[in-house]
């Protein structure tokens, strides 16, 4: 049975949130612009190999050790492998009729790793697809037609059905897949692509990533509400409304659900009956999706800081003020955190005191999420390049530039 929760926050116009949207919109379409040079996708990894999508519609697998030896690419375990997505109105039409154009697919979500399938979601105007991939022997030809074996497909399963246009990232949990997308549905996939349970419909767009916490799954829409919604069986648990639309991804830990809106705000919301716990109030949005470890939220804004909250309480424990807005989620390792401004400028902080332990400049724009791994700390920049920076030292260890590689 639907239980009827009421909304916790006081009741905003639907044209303030259509606002948010579409500044947001305007964002997301600036990152288009251009010839491919954006990085947007941040990495998954899986012994030593980080697989990572692009502007260009191309999915990457990289060996750390081979690029760190500056060995030719493709070496072991790499390779590269394009994505396109065909049209289903448009195109050049003549006296015999019309010929579809084919969109450029756009890889903004960050790619998910479960056992040897590496699962990627596209973005070609209003369309989307679900892909999964064999990352040890990719079987995908030159028209991004799946060959059937070796455990891959793709979603929807006709080349001519799409879902909507996908932004934020996949999650795995227990072998399922879940993912929204901008027709404002709720996706549940199986390792083999088969839907668990009918597209859940929020009524209007999803682009940040859902979360997992025991038997339901968080997702966010821009029509201002939070559903949390059944592993089960797809049905509503609870709807809970919140005064302007989720800019970041939801984070969840311990019995709270962490998320920033575009009112500038970062809340924690109690998961059990949808009542608000905390808000705490930056300068901007807060775009990048927080991290919280050991009682502590970590958040970057738009406003140039780099906060840590008390995830009981609210509190502000420190800030630090970097040189740019802060659009990319930041990483911790041991008792480091690493953040990069959108300037390229990669700062290493104490994550207790947030004093400043050295910087690095990359030269380039970051929008991607940051990765860690070991003492190392992976960079997706708006160049087209990655780049390893070691923690400790502060040094870029190798840099892999990806435009001429076919």
């Amino acid at each position: 049975m639907v239980n009827k929760v009421t909304s916790f926050f006081k009741f905003k116009t639907k044209r303030v949130s259509l606002i948010f949207c579409f500044i947001a919109l305007s964002l997301l379409v600036s990152g288009c612009t251009g010839p491919g040079y954006q990085g947007w996708s941040g990495f998954a990894g899986h012994d030593g190999i980080l697989y990572f999508g692009t502007m260009d519609g191309r999915v990457l697998a990289i060996n750390t050790s081979a690029r760190s030896q500056g060995l030719p690419f493709p070496s072991e375990g790499e390779w590269a492998l394009s994505v396109k997505t065909p049209a289903t109105t448009g195109g050049m039409c003549g006296p015999i009729g019309c010929v579809p154009a084919a969109q450029p697919a756009t890889l903004y979500a960050t790619p998910v790793v479960a056992g040897n399938l590496v699962y990627v979601a596209t973005y070609a105007g209003d369309n989307g697809k679900v892909m999964a991939i064999n990352r040890l022997a990719p079987g995908y030809d030159k028209d991004g037609i799946p060959a059937w074996n070796e455990g891959e497909w793709f979603y929807p399963r006709k080349e001519s059905k799409f879902i909507g246009a996908v932004v934020g990232s996949p999650i795995v949990v227990e072998d399922m897949l879940y993912i929204g997308s901008s027709d404002g549905k709720l996706y549940a996939l199986d390792e083999k692509g088969n839907e668990k349970w009918a597209p859940f419909e929020t009524g209007d767009k999803i682009w940040t990533s859902p979360a997992v916490k025991d038997n339901a799954v968080y997702v966010s829409n821009y029509e201002r509400k939070l559903f949390v919604v059944s592993i089960a069986d797809g049905s509503l648990l609870r709807e809970i409304e919140v005064p302007s639309a989720i800019a970041s991804s939801l984070v969840i830990s311990g019995e709270s659900v962490y998320f920033g809106t575009f009112d500038r705000l970062l809340y924690a919301v109690d998961i059990a009956d949808g009542s608000e716990r905390w808000k705490f109030e930056g300068g901007n949005w807060f775009w990048a999706t927080p991290i919280v470890k050991d009682g502590v939220v970590y958040a970057g804004c738009l406003d140039h800081n780099i906060y840590a909250i008390d995830a009981s309480t609210g509190e502000k424990l420190w800030q630090f003020i970097a040189d740019a807005p802060i659009a990319s989620a930041p990483v911790l390792s041991d008792n480091l955190l690493v953040a990069a401004s959108k300037s390229g400028v990669i700062y290493v902080l104490e994550s207790a005191s947030g004093d400043l332990a050295r910087t690095v400049s990359i030269g380039s724009e970051v929008m991607a999420p940051l990765y860690a791994e070991e003492n190392m700390v992976y960079v997706h920049a708006r160049n087209r390049c990655v780049y390893a920076i070691d923690m400790q030292s502060g040094d870029k260890s190798w840099e892999f530039c990806y435009s001429d590689i076919k």
